[in-house]
């Protein structure tokens, strides 16, 4: 297994036993603060953090022993090494877990300035024991000399570290913020992508639902039976259209648009169908431009307006009536109409769940300047438009 991914409570004894340690603060974190800070822990307690361990104990070094030529004892050294790049990487590792937070903290000009007076109250401090340990005794006349003797040159460069140090950081911060934005934003696009896919699928099933009703199925099989045990001639045309139209209403399944030539097949086959069953209570004519054929929607959109037409409208209406499919273009684009003589849109009608679904993905497909609109015929029934720009 490698390390780098493996979790620490199955490394070695030492790796387990720091995360037996770790554990409690684990559980007081964020979530994805967490994530973060077990990643740290992983690289730098197995064989790949050497190099960063390595690094830090050369800067150590390398400090102590550039404090020490410059004049510094040995412990004052040590002292202000580990001091310096403790807090530069205590600042660093917050920085990177935190950046808003500590940005925030750098954007406030008092907390900066307290920030540079504590380190060079640090630095005053580490000189002092420094002497004091060089010397056995306090001296505070010797050591205030001396101070004098060296500030010009020791003090400028201490400021232009820290302000350098601090730039460092601050840069720090904000390539840290830039790059957990981008990935907040790449989050909530792919957050955003998986809604909208989980949201088609959704939508691909209710065009299945809506085209193959349980009901309409049930007694169409029912009429069909009836006439094959009676030896009716009509039996063999409806098993056909009914064959035709399950065919058609499973392909449409897996697309996100089809052609009006496949939508008007569909619905051909559903009026078919209802034509063999209703005999007389139902006449319909369809005509498109051929030119339109090859236009294109989403799937089931038309059908779910002529199932309403003959379901909601005809139905209702004791001795049947009529029902026209026309698909026509014009200046602005093409549309398609539905007109049927049923009963009409009852008193403070209002869209239903179906046909808001239906202005959704019509929306989507073609813009929101396409529109499905219903209003009530002067002669009786309904008239259901959709409207498609250019």
């Amino acid at each position: 297994m490698n390390s780098t991914s493996s979790p620490l409570a199955h490394g070695n004894r030492f790796q387990r036993a720091y995360h037996r340690w770790a554990a409690p603060h684990y559980a007081r974190m964020a979530p994805d603060l967490r994530e973060q800070v077990e990643a740290i822990d992983r690289h730098l307690y197995t064989r790949q953090g050497l190099g960063t361990w390595l690094g830090v104990v050369g800067a150590l070094v390398g400090t102590t022993l550039g404090l020490r030529a410059s004049g510094f004892p040995w412990l004052g050294a040590v002292l202000l090494a580990l001091t310096g790049w403790g807090v530069v990487l205590m600042m660093g590792l917050n920085l990177w877990l935190q950046p808003d937070k500590m940005a925030k903290s750098f954007g406030s000009l008092p907390k900066v300035a307290l920030m540079l007076v504590l380190g060079l109250t640090g630095a005053l401090f580490g000189t002092w024991v420094g002497h004091t340990a060089k010397r056995g005794y306090v001296d505070w006349s010797a050591y205030v000399a001396t101070l004098q003797g060296k500030l010009t040159s020791f003090l400028p460069g201490l400021v232009v570290g820290m302000l350098g140090t601090f730039l460092v950081l601050w840069s720090l911060a904000a390539v840290r913020r830039g790059v957990l934005r981008r990935q907040r934003d790449q989050a909530r696009l792919e957050a955003e992508r998986d809604a909208a896919t989980a949201e088609a699928r959704q939508a691909q099933l209710r065009v299945l639902q809506a085209q193959i009703h349980p009901h309409f199925i049930f007694n169409t099989l029912a009429a069909l039976q009836h006439w094959v045990d009676k030896g009716d001639e009509r039996a063999a045309p409806l098993l056909r259209e009914v064959t035709a139209f399950l065919r058609g209403a499973t392909e449409l399944l897996g697309r996100d648009s089809v052609t009006l030539a496949d939508e008007w097949a569909q619905v051909g086959h559903y009026l078919a169908i209802m034509k063999a069953r209703w005999g007389d209570r139902l006449r319909y004519e369809m005509d498109a431009a051929p030119a339109l054929m090859e236009r294109t929607l989403p799937p089931g959109v038309l059908l779910t307006l002529v199932e309403n037409a003959v379901e909601h409208g005809i139905a209702h209406r004791l001795g049947g009536g009529a029902l026209r499919v026309a698909a026509a273009s014009h200046t602005q684009g093409w549309r398609v109409t539905v007109e049927d003589e049923g009963v009409g849109l009852a008193p403070g009608w209002q869209p239903g769940v179906g046909l808001n679904n239906v202005r959704q993905r019509l929306a989507h497909h073609a813009g929101p300047a396409a529109t499905i609109t219903l209003a009530p015929r002067p002669e009786g029934g309904c008239l259901a438009t959709i409207e498609i720009p250019q």
